[in-house]
This record gives structure tokens, C-alpha cells and sequence, in this order.
């Protein structure tokens, strides 16, 4: 092994000073696909560029990526911009990158449809928040440069169509630096104008360069935080701006938006004439159809009245026989002829239970003079009582010595008792079978 030995650092360095000694790689446009792709906190972009045979690896730092008008990807094949340097503490080259535009179609071109992708996602462009124009503003504020035409022309349309309606400017830078943040504050300041009613964002027409501003997320955003609805007209018919999509209303030029907000008055007269015929037409014949209906109603409630008064009639009719009938003099009558009638059958049944109870009386006073006492004595039997008036059924029940009383047929005898014959039949008990006839005295 021959020659000086070198470290590690002094290779490097030899190769860094034969790169730079090649202008040719101070000035490169690289193209190639997208892979690797890092977005570092810093705001640097670290990727790769690869095509089917080799590789190298990409730096684009802050300064110049702010600068990318579209949103790399992986997969997306680029024309890179930029110098071959050594990264010594690597030991390897690098592409650093200041400019990056897509391979076949304009960088400006694909950032603004990406910008557009991403506003959709979020909802900027749905027509449901669209709002509605108001058919005769009051007054109108227009956001668009002092000087331009577009103010010239729209104050020319609103003058001829609709001479009533009010025009505000807010001014405003429409191009170049800085033109996003003064549109922004004239959007702000027209949102805020006393008695309007719509604001026109307009401007002449240009290039898609000269347009710039239109295509703006923030601007966009603007659009859609103002109370007042927004009608573009941005003079250019090819293409369609983020504050195209954004407005609620977009026309091509500043005139076409003029008169979208201000509808010509002759039009208007002639409209309102014709719809005041119409509704004259419609009055009449709604008044005719009314009329109609009230007299089929009239009729059909007189038919109906006369119905009722005949019903109510008859219910009265009902009532008042009913009436009649529990009238208190009626039903004096009647409970006179019930209480009559009452009467006769009571006396009816008077006689027949009187007559009844006659026989009945008779024949227990039959009964009873056939069982009575003095019946028995006028049949010449006596009745014997003691001292207390017990009748003497029972001989020894009688003690000797005591004073009986004998009831004949003619008065009564007292005796005293001297002898007693309890055996001996009494004439009574022979002649009914030992049932003796002494009843009640």
C-alpha cells in the first residue's frame, strides 16, 4: 500500500471541492417520484427522488419550501430545482431543492385545485349554507380596487337597472402583495356598512397569476363568516376560483353579478302589473267560488235549520202531551178516579169481610153457647167450686170439712163436706167419656 493516508473528514472534503468544481451541478433540474417524504417541525422537507434504476436523497429548507404553491405527496413525479452537495456527517450527496413544480402541469395550477380538495372536505363549498340574494337590496357594498374598472361598470348596470339601490365600495388591493389581507378587511369593513343588503367581490379579468388572491383559503374562509351574502364576479371564464366556490353567488363578470343583485325595475313594474291582473283574475274568481259555497252552505243550513225546528217540534209535541198528562189538575183527575175506584173496592171488601166475620161470629157463638156453662146447667147439671173458686173436678181433692159452693140452674148452694167417695164415677164422666164439661165459669 502506496501514498498518504487520508481520514474519513479529508475525503469528504476532496469530494465536496470536485462537486463544486462542476458548475453543472450548481444548477440542476432533477425529475423523479416522491418517496420518503418528511415535513419536520422546522418547516424543512426531507424526501427522496427515485426513478426505476436509482435514488437520491432531497433537502428543501424552510425559506424555499414556503414557497412550493402546491402540497407534495409521495407518488407524485416532480421537476426539482436545485445544487449536489455533500452532507459530511453522512459522508454522502444530497439534492438541495429551492424550487419544486409537478412534472407535466403548472405548480400554481395543482396547489389551487388541492387547496380546493381540502376546503370541500371542510365543507366551505356545500350548497346548503348558501344564502339567498334579496330581490331589492337597499343598498349594496362593492369590495374591489378604487381605480379599477370593475367599480365603473358595476355602478353603470345598478344605475340603469335598479336606480334605487344604494352603492358602498370597500376598498381593496385585488393583486400583488398583500392583496389577500386587504380583500380580507374589506369584506370585514363591508359586512359592517348600515342597510346593506349583499356584497360584490369583483375584479377585472388576468391570468391565473393576476388572480392569485381569488384563490385563497383564508379568503375563502372570509367569505363564508360574513352576515351578509356574497356574489363574486371576477372577470375570466375558463377557470373557477376558490372565491368563486366559496361565495354564495358567482357570476363571470363584474356586470353579470351587478345584475344578479339588482333586477331591473321596468322588469319589475311589468311583473307586478301582470301579477296584480292575475290576482285580480284570481280575487274574482275566488270571490265567485266563495260566493257559490256560501249559498250551497246557506241552503244546505236552512235545509238543515228546517230539519231541526221540525224534530224539535215533534219533541216539544211529545213533551207537551207528556206535559199534559203529569199536569197537577190531570193528575188530580186521575188519582181522584184511582182513589174512587180505591174506595169502591175497599167498601166491596169492607162487606165481604164484614159479612164474612157475621158468619164466622155466628157460628162460634154457636160453638160457643153449645159449650157454655149455663148451657150445661140449663141441661139440669150443678157446678162445684171451692173456697177460692176452683171448680171441683177431683173429689180427693176435696178435704172433709170444706165449704163448697153449687151453681144450679136457679142460684147456688154452700155446703161443708162430710164424707169423701173418690172411687165412685161422677154422672158427668159417663156421660163424656171421662172429659168433664168445666169450662170457664
Amino acid at each position: 500500500m502506496t501514498g498518504a493516508v487520508c481520514s474519513v473528514s479529508d475525503l469528504t472534503l476532496l469530494v465536496r471541492d470536485a462537486l463544486a468544481a462542476r458548475p453543472e451541478l450548481e444548477d440542476l433540474l432533477v425529475e423523479g417520484e416522491v418517496s420518503n417524504l418528511k415535513a419536520h417541525v422546522s418547516g424543512h422537507l426531507y424526501f427522496t427522488l427515485k426513478d426505476a434504476r436509482s435514488a437520491v436523497s432531497c433537502v428543501c429548507f424552510r425559506a424555499n419550501a414556503l414557497q412550493i404553491p402546491f402540497r407534495p405527496d409521495n407518488g407524485m413525479t416532480v421537476v426539482a430545482h436545485g445544487s449536489v452537495q455533500v452532507y459530511g456527517q453522512q459522508g454522502r450527496y444530497q439534492l438541495y431543492v429551492d424550487r419544486l413544480e409537478p412534472s407535466g402541469g403548472g405548480a400554481l395550477a395543482l396547489g389551487i385545485e388541492q387547496l380546493k380538495q381540502q376546503l370541500s372536505a371542510e365543507g366551505l363549498f356545500d350548497e346548503r349554507r348558501k344564502r339567498p340574494l334579496p330581490l331589492l337590496p337597499r343598498r349594496v357594498v362593492v369590495v374591489t380596487s378604487r381605480s379599477g374598472a370593475a367599480l365603473r361598470d358595476v355602478c353603470t348596470v345598478i344605475a340603469r337597472r335598479a336606480p334605487c339601490i344604494g352603492v358602498v365600495l370597500s376598498p381593496a388591493t385585488v393583486q400583488g402583495d398583500g392583496a389577500v389581507e386587504t380583500l380580507i378587511r374589506a369584506l370585514q369593513r363591508a359586512d359592517q356598512v348600515r342597510e346593506a343588503d349583499v356584497i360584490l367581490l369583483v375584479r377585472g379579468g388576468g391570468s391565473l397569476e393576476d388572480l392569485i388572491a381569488f384563490n385563497s383559503g383564508s379568503l375563502a374562509r372570509a367569505i363564508r363568516a360574513t352576515r351578509l351574502p356574497v356574489v363574486t364576479g371576477v372577470g375570466h371564464e375558463t377557470d373557477t376560483t376558490v372565491a368563486d366556490l366559496a361565495a354564495d353567488r358567482r357570476a363571470a363578470t363584474p356586470s353579470a353579478a351587478a345584475e344578479l343583485v339588482a333586477p331591473s325595475v321596468a322588469v319589475l313594474r311589468d311583473e307586478v302589473a301582470a301579477r296584480h291582473a292575475r290576482l285580480g283574475v284570481a280575487i274574482v274568481g275566488l270571490v265567485s267560488v266563495r260566493r257559490d259555497r256560501i249559498h250551497i252552505s246557506s241552503l244546505r243550513l236552512r235545509q238543515a235549520l228546517m230539519q231541526e225546528t221540525s224534530l224539535k217540534r215533534r219533541e216539544l209535541d211529545q213533551q207537551t202531551s207528556r206535559f199534559a198528562v203529569a199536569h197537577p189538575s190531570r193528575r188530580v183527575e186521575i188519582e181522584r178516579l184511582r182513589l174512587h175506584r180505591a174506595s169502591e173496592r175497599l167498601q166491596e171488601a169492607s162487606i165481604r169481610v164484614t159479612v164474612a166475620r157475621r158468619a164466622a161470629l155466628t157460628t162460634r157463638s154457636a160453638r160457643l153457647a153449645a159449650l157454655s156453662p149455663r148451657q150445661t146447667l140449663e141441661r139440669g147439671y150443678s157446678i162445684t167450686s171451692d173456697a177460692n173458686g176452683r171448680v171441683i173436678t177431683d173429689a180427693a181433692t176435696v178435704p172433709v170439712g170444706a165449704r163448697l159452693r153449687t151453681v144450679l140452674r136457679h142460684g147456688s148452694v154452700e155446703s161443708t163436706v162430710d164424707r169423701i167417695d173418690a172411687d165412685a164415677p161422677g154422672e158427668s164422666e159417663r156421660m163424656y167419656d171421662g172429659k168433664p164439661e168445666s169450662g170457664d165459669p
